[in-house]
């Protein structure tokens, strides 16, 4: 049996539901000029690094017969000058570092081979007197440069002896993103990578004043973020990344390039003058401890931190790789970290709620389950499109609403589902192709009120959603074991289409049931039969309001597809042509056999699913939650009547005596309290707390 770390225990990961005051940015000290040993050791380290994976022989002589008396390679046209080629470029590189891999590392048969060496030497000449730009910018200030690190680190040295002219404009070919200003500013991964690129340069080169002035930028990249649209991590332990048109969540592909960014310094630099501030090193941690962890389940990252990389097949470091990085470093919060690691193994459970106010995200851990719930505000974005990704991220952020129990429940379908219905959302279900939502334009929530109150057990999120002539008021109450979800006010006007909530798209697994009164048939095709109740894969959904359907379908995939292919489940509301006032209401039990699920009674009262508060009462333990869009009063189980004097998210817990708040609008509209009246007792509630 899974042991199981509840709440209760949760300082293991040390205050994992509090969040910092942005810490204050602090410069390292600059190494002193006897850091001469310590860049030699700099430079050790990475040669060692670098020296693995020496390919064979083999390779080796493919490689020098597709090369030409110039250095160019048969197989790569140099002239094509397409939007976004360069990637068919960099094979070049690539080439590069294994001859440099077979030159550099010992025993070999082209261990120092002099034949060899200008082979390399005339190849790179050509590379960087061609001075080849792209049309899309990452592959020269980035791309490029990062793919030449394994062989300016191999072959630097003996390049400074034999072609010091060659080295010289290496170097220079190097430096040049860092160079520019504008580049050398930038945040977050971009951030990183073009650091790692000069940081390269500077230890080749023995440079101390650069090396300093790269490390120090590194730190600076290692911060809260302020500000509305600053990337990278944020107040609530989030990372965001492209937020030109509103914060995104980018944790599972730019944060990870991020993360791996940061962890190539301490690698090298670990033990040295140039290791990173102790502040910087404590905020690195509590993006692991404090965000990472509650995304991570099952061997992966939640499906909403993918941006528009979630079709893509990546061989980059995972998470669990990183964090036993970091955690053998010793840093001060080691011991955390380790346990964490187990967490990611599968050695225990994480168990609890916790909000990402700056993001509009929840995520909620009951016992065998990940619940994740992807809002969207004016401040803030679904998945972006972009370099021909994520041209169906249209809707991504209007409420994704996902359910893991074993963990493989999306992962095979995403490639052949229907985009229009994205678990937990409700949209126009027309025909009509979907605007791509290029870097984020037009990824923006319509409304100012997303947000959520957590009291680090349990949790409510809600947000208007107002996009295509529609809007609804969504709300997601999550108990220990359950959560409900609510709809009231789904508008449109629009008779060209339905509108639609899908409660889950979902891979077929197995059987799946419905019914009503406890009867159970087994579902096949599009369901015509009334139900109440549906149970598949071990999640059970219960059904209060609204008129249910579910289908079963082979899902649509491209032809060129070669991964992984699922059947389909999907479980929706179908709210009809022009709905006026039309309301849903469901309640889900992930983690739950089909025979338990049918014992389950009335766990919970809903208080009330209209434009103006939605609100869930838990009968067992008297907790009641409410998302309150106006001034406005509910009348709560055993509490009384509970009244607030402005828009809220509220968790009151009768046994315990304590009453938790948020504001919804976060910075659109600050606000410091709410005065709360419970049973005609007035007490003023600061946010957050």
């Amino acid at each position: 049996m899974k042991r199981l770390i509840t709440l209760s225990l949760l300082t293991l990961l040390a205050g994992a539901l509090l969040l910092p005051a942005a810490a204050t940015a602090a410069k390292p000290a600059k190494p002193a000029k006897s850091s001469t040993g310590q860049i030699k050791k700099i430079k050790l380290r990475m040669l060692r690094y670098y020296e693995g994976g020496k390919p064979s022989d083999t390779a080796v002589e493919e490689i020098l017969g597709r090369m030409e008396a110039d250095g160019s390679f048969s197989n790569i046209d140099y002239a094509d000058q397409t939007f976004n080629t360069g990637g068919r470029k960099t094979p070049h590189l690539v080439d590069l570092g294994k001859l440099a891999r077979a030159y550099a590392t010992t025993p070999g048969t082209y261990y120092k081979d002099r034949d060899l060496y200008d082979a390399i030497t005339r190849s790179l000449a050509y590379w960087i007197d061609l001075n080849l730009e792209d049309q899309n910018w990452w592959h020269r200030i980035i791309g490029w440069p990062k793919n030449l690190i394994p062989t300016l680190v191999l072959m630097g040295d003996d390049m400074k002896r034999y072609d010091k002219e060659l080295y010289a404009k290496f170097i220079d070919y190097m430096t040049h993103s860092w160079s520019i200003p504008e580049q050398r500013a930038q945040d977050g991964a971009n951030g990183t990578d073009i650091c790692q690129v000069t940081f390269t340069a500077a230890v080749s080169s023995e440079n101390g004043e650069l090396l300093g002035e790269v490390m120090e930028k590194v730190n600076s990249l290692v911060k809260i973020a302020e500000g509305d649209r600053e990337e990278g991590i944020q107040p609530d332990f989030s990372y965001t990344q492209h937020n030109g048109s509103g914060r995104q969540l980018y944790l599972a592909t730019y944060g990870r390039d991020y993360v791996n960014g940061i962890l190539f310094f301490l690698n090298f630099v670990n033990g040295t003058d140039f290791w990173l501030a102790p502040e910087k090193v404590d905020i690195f941690e509590r993006l692991f401890l404090d965000g990472l962890v509650w995304t991570w389940y099952a061997g992966e990252i939640d499906v909403n931190q993918y941006g528009r990389g979630l079709l893509r097949n990546s061989t980059a470091p995972s998470f669990l790789d990183m964090a036993q990085q970091l955690a053998a470093f010793g840093t001060p919060r080691a011991d955390e970290l380790k346990k964490m690691i187990a967490l990611m193994k599968g050695s225990g459970e994480l168990n609890g709620n916790r909000m990402f106010p700056r993001t509009d995200y929840m995520i909620h851990r009951p016992a065998g389950a990940m619940i994740s719930t992807r809002m969207t505000s004016v401040r803030t974005v679904g998945n972006e499109a972009g370099n021909a990704e994520g041209m169906d991220n249209y809707h991504t952020g209007d409420g994704a609403n996902y359910i893991k129990v074993h963990g493989d429940e999306y992962n095979p379908i995403y490639a052949g589902w229907n985009w229009k219905r994205i678990p937990g959302t409700t949209v126009m279900a027309d025909r009509r192709a979907m605007p791509a939502p290029m870097w984020g334009e037009g990824g923006q929530g319509g409304s100012e009120y997303a947000s959520g109150a957590s009291d680090g057990r349990n949790g409510v999120c809600a947000f208007i959603y107002a996009k295509d002539s529609l809007t609804a008021h969504k709300a997601w109450f999550y108990f220990d074991d359950y959560f409900v979800a609510l709809g009231a006010g789904i508008r449109s006007d629009r008779r060209d289409a339905p509108a639609v909530t899908t409660v889950n798209q979902t891979q077929l697994s197995g059987k799946a049931t419905a019914g009503s009164g406890g009867a159970m048939a087994a579902l096949g095709g599009k369901n015509t039969a009334p139900f109440d109740r549906l149970w598949h894969y071990d999640v059970g959904y219960r059904f209060d309001t609204g008129t249910p359907t579910a289908e079963t379908y082979k899902g649509t995939y491209p032809a060129e597809y070669k991964g992984k292919k699922g059947d389909i489940l999907w479980i929706g509301f179908d709210h009809g042509t022009a709905p006026q006032q039309a309301v849903y209401a469901y309640a889900v039990y992930p983690a739950i056999r089909e025979e338990a699920f049918l014992k389950r009674g009335d766990d919970y009262r809903i208080l009330s699913n209209t434009p103006q508060v939605q609100a869930v009462a838990d009968l067992a333990s008297g907790k009641t939650m409410a998302a309150f869009y106006e001034p406005g009063s509910i009348t709560a189980e055993g509490a009384g009547t509970i009244t607030v004097d402005q828009p809220c998210l509220l968790i009151h817990d009768r046994a315990a005596g304590k009453t938790t708040v948020a504001n919804p609008f976060c910075e659109s509209r600050p606000m410091e309290s709410v005065t709360v009246t419970i049973d005609g007792r007035e007490e003023r509630i600061p946010f957050g707390r």
